[in-house]
């Protein structure tokens, strides 16, 4: 063999090596999200997240409830999932992924979901906290890091107001010391304007909605354990 030839292989070898001592903050973080996931929100967390070189997967469905990542139900409201170094895929008829069957899939070391709008908007059922509690379980039974994105400032009609406080604000925070996932307040930093967009989604607010929601996945990310 030629000194060229032994020289080009050598620089392969290290090229191989150095490329497989890659390391990730965590081997690997899992992110189960409602609507706001699909958007700019989401979009710019995935940015944070992967630019550590963190390997991720994200799975977002509009209009899910804790209940449907327990049950794999049926949704209609798009769904966008990526996985760090694949292309992303979007949709809009598909059923959520079970929660169980991802934690299997991925052997995750960190686990984010952000979950609760919809709790607001659609109607309450009394499992709602109980799917939170078991959705917590579940991702420290898996013995991964547990992480609760809580729903930003949203303009909740007034006869909702009871629901946004007690069954959202408190009991999020109140399970979330109990199974011991930490628990980061949106609505403590952020601003949905009145009378702008849909009351709901960041994307919807004319002009600015994107850079909110860029804003809000920020300081979700300054928030995350390092």
């Amino acid at each position: 063999m030629s000194i060229i030839k032994i020289k080009k292989l050598l620089k392969l070898t290290l090229l191989s090596i150095l490329v497989g001592e890659t390391t990730y903050t965590h081997a690997k973080t899992l992110v189960v999200s409602d609507s706001h996931g699909t958007g700019a929100f989401g979009a710019e967390l995935t940015r944070l997240i992967e630019k550590t070189n963190e390997e991720l997967s994200f799975y977002a469905f509009g209009g899910s409830k804790p209940i449907d990542w327990i049950e794999g139900n049926n949704l209609t409201w798009g769904f966008w999932e990526h996985h760090t170094g694949h292309m992303s895929r979007r949709g809009d008829n598909r059923s959520v992924p079970k929660l169980t069957e991802l934690l299997q899939e991925h052997s995750p070391t960190r686990v984010i979901i952000s979950q609760g709008t919809n709790i607001v908007w659609h109607e309450q059922t009394q499992s709602d906290r109980s799917s939170i509690q078991s959705l917590m379980k579940m991702v420290r039974a898996a013995k991964a890091e547990c992480l609760w994105i809580g729903p930003p400032d949203l303009n909740v009609p007034e006869e909702r107001q009871e629901i946004w406080v007690k069954q959202v604000h408190q009991e999020l925070q109140d399970l979330a010391d109990s199974e011991d996932c930490k628990l980061i307040e949106s609505w403590k930093f952020t601003h949905y304007p009145k009378d702008q967009g849909d009351g709901v989604h960041y994307d919807k607010i004319p002009l600015k909605g994107a850079k909110l929601a860029r804003r809000w996945a920020k300081k979700v990310y300054s928030r995350l354990p390092k």
